[in-house]
């Protein structure tokens, strides 16, 4: 006789050795981003404490420096700029130019130029035969690759603009 009773199954799902690990490291994260939070907050406090206690003249001057700092910083990066677009380089290449001032910086540019040059020079084009299959084209001084564009049809046969012909010379089967 059969026995009718269902095959127990098990509704425990397995517990994941990770969950713990998770929900720890998920509240660590939350006590961090609530205590930078803290953080600004009381910075914003003692600045405003501080600034209270400041005279006119204090905050003035301190307003001052900022600005001078900020129109040092635009000389240097203006500067940079010229240095750069005198001797060629591009505009990411200017902010790695290291110097205080434009003879440094001339010095700096001319080091990172001759870093860029090619080892071997580069050669004529009267070297490349174009005629002998195989024979690869050359990079470009630049350094871009070349396109080796190679046309579909015969240039030296006249191309018959009459479609009937076109069509009556496709062979069928």
């Amino acid at each position: 006789m059969p026995d009718d009773t269902p095959d127990p199954v098990d509704d425990d799902p397995k517990p994941d050795p990770d969950a713990g690990a998770k929900k720890a490291l998920e509240a660590e994260r939350k006590a961090r981003r609530d205590a930078e939070k803290q953080l600004s907050e009381m910075k914003a406090k003692l600045q405003e404490l501080e600034d209270r206690d400041k005279s006119e003249g204090e905050k003035l001057a301190g307003r001052i420096a900022a600005a001078e700092k900020r129109a040092d910083e635009a000389e240097a990066r203006a500067l940079r700029l010229e240095v750069a677009a005198a001797k060629g380089l591009t505009v990411t290449q200017a902010r790695r130019l290291v110097g205080a001032t434009k003879e440094e910086l001339e010095a700096d540019a001319d080091d990172l130029l001759a870093s860029f040059k090619p080892s071997e020079p580069a050669k004529d084009d009267d070297d490349i035969d174009e005629d002998e299959p195989g024979d690869e084209p050359k990079p470009s001084p630049t350094n871009r690759p070349t396109p080796a564009l190679r046309g579909g049809g015969d240039p030296t046969q006249p191309v018959d603009p009459d479609i009937r012909k076109v069509v009556e010379s496709i062979p069928r089967s």
